[in-house]
């Protein structure tokens, strides 16, 4: 007898989900997400891109009795309103992480207020439907990932479609057989490519607002019905697996930790019971998600040591390989990977966090302390020079190691494992606190937000949240 579906069976704990099932820690680590995204909407505000997206949504969508958009009093359809608030979290560049190329936090939470809103559902049921979505995003992505973007294609996008779909579909009380088509609809609505990158295009700004557009929509015609979608879209042997992957059956061509091959049942292999979601981290610097660690470290290290930058002769930072290949194994942006440039490749920010014992967080302001640009300060260009990358096959993701040479001959060597950046509410709150330069409304703003969010499981409907980040951005 042929084991249900992957589709089958996430619809299946997705449809029978209550908030009473959910662990403690998940509860928590969602209203994290759900912070860290927010706070990135209200920094996106500022950024006139994000504006332009949200002025040419409402010029072609705009409906009075649709969605809300983040920190203004208009509306916009359902999908709409998914686009432009993705826009903002990403424009602010704060947003989570999950295996290097997975940010589902730009698309989920998008996606899920706009269907709280117009489903009229409470705090809990928000809380339910990002779960649902956040875990099946980091169960379908996770030793997938560098297969995915071997063949070109972004991740980000193509599973945080389905992610937006589950969850959209659980906020419209879709029941198993419709989420089910959902999945398989949004199987289908999957896209983002990295060439625009390679050349140097910004068509990649626009991934994540359509991936929540997208799985929105997958949900939407799923309700209607009409639309059936086939059982085994995800591992069939046409299926989103062997698209996005190359495989049905769990050949990998990348991965980070250079197994071949994947059991299929691990994608569901304890659902309900463990939680991947709870590994998804936080950024907090405006670069990549594998430079997170670095910074931290090289911070850490420069304060602990009492060093001085002119008296390091050389630094060397040892990562998982794949990480040096940035975005993808088969088309990294840099084939010369070891050259530093400044503001793009580890070298700058490792330098940054030397010479100066840190880098700017997302909403504060991106000077150095010269006054000039950040990628234009000397002492940093000349530093990056002496910094050099160690790539390791298996090395974990996000956990580098630092070695420092002195120039009178000492050395210094530290590890930052990768669950050091899995912060709780409290310690995430206390870090966006280096972002209130730029939010709306300063401290006394954000610090009702993070009150409202943290009772979140007590909200009606999610009109208190709107109706703050509206009065913040007036």
């Amino acid at each position: 007898m042929q084991s249900p579906s992957i589709s089958r069976q996430f619809a299946r704990w997705a449809a029978n989900l209550c908030y009473a099932d959910l662990p403690p820690e998940v509860v928590e680590k969602v209203k994290a997400l759900l912070l860290h995204a927010l706070t990135g909407a209200a920094l996106g505000s500022g950024n006139e891109a994000a504006q332009d997206v949200v002025r040419f949504t409402l010029a072609e969508e705009a409906k009075p009795d649709g969605a809300s958009l983040f920190g203004a009093a208009a509306r916009a359809t359902r999908g709409g309103a998914a686009f432009a608030n993705s826009e903002l979290i990403h424009a602010s560049l704060l947003f989570d992480s999950y295996r290097m190329l997975t940010h589902p936090g730009p698309v989920l939470v998008p996606a899920a207020f706009a269907n709280a809103e117009l489903e009229g559902r409470s705090g809990e049921d928000l809380i339910v439907a990002l779960a649902v979505g956040y875990e099946f995003v980091c169960r379908l992505s996770d030793d997938f990932i560098p297969s995915t973007a071997a063949r070109g294609f972004r991740p980000n996008p193509i599973y945080s479609t389905l992610g937006a779909a589950l969850l959209s579909g659980k906020l419209m009380g879709l029941d198993e057989d419709g989420l089910v088509a959902a999945i398989a609809i949004g199987a289908n609505f999957t896209s983002g490519l990295f060439q625009g990158a390679r050349e140097g295009a910004n068509d990649l700004s626009i991934h994540e607002p359509q991936a929540a557009r997208n799985g929105v929509f997958a949900a939407v015609i799923a309700r209607g019905g009409h639309v059936r979608g086939a059982e085994f879209s995800i591992e069939g042997e046409a299926g989103f697996y062997n698209a996005f992957t190359g495989s049905s059956r769990g050949e990998l061509s990348y991965s980070f930790d250079s197994e071949a091959c994947v059991d299929m049942a691990s994608v569901t292999r304890g659902l309900g019971d463990e939680y991947k979601m709870l590994d998804a981290i936080f950024r907090i610097y405006p670069c990549a998600g594998y430079n997170q660690g670095p910074i931290e470290l090289m911070c850490e290290m420069r304060s602990r040591l009492r060093v001085d930058a002119d008296a390091i002769d050389e630094v060397q930072v040892a990562m998982n390989w794949i990480e040096t290949l940035y975005p993808s194994p088969a088309f990294p942006r840099y084939s010369d990977w070891q050259t530093p440039r400044a503001g793009e490749t580890t070298h700058y920010f490792v330098a940054h966090a030397a010479v100066h014992g840190g880098f700017p967080v997302a909403g504060a302001p991106a000077l150095s302390p010269a006054g000039g640009k950040l990628t234009e300060d000397a002492r940093v260009l000349e530093f990056m020079q002496r910094v050099k990358l160690v790539p390791e096959k298996l090395r974990p993701m996000f956990s580098p190691a630092i070695r420092i040479r002195m120039k009178d001959g000492t050395a210094h060597e530290d590890t930052y494992p990768y669950e050091r950046m899995i912060w709780t509410f409290d310690q995430l709150t206390q870090r966006l606190h280096a972002s209130l330069p730029g939010y709306p409304g300063g401290r006394a703003a954000f610090e009702a937000m993070v009150d409202l969010v943290r009772g979140a499981e007590r909200w009606a409907s999610v009109q208190p949240l709107l109706a703050r980040m509206r009065d913040d951005q007036a």
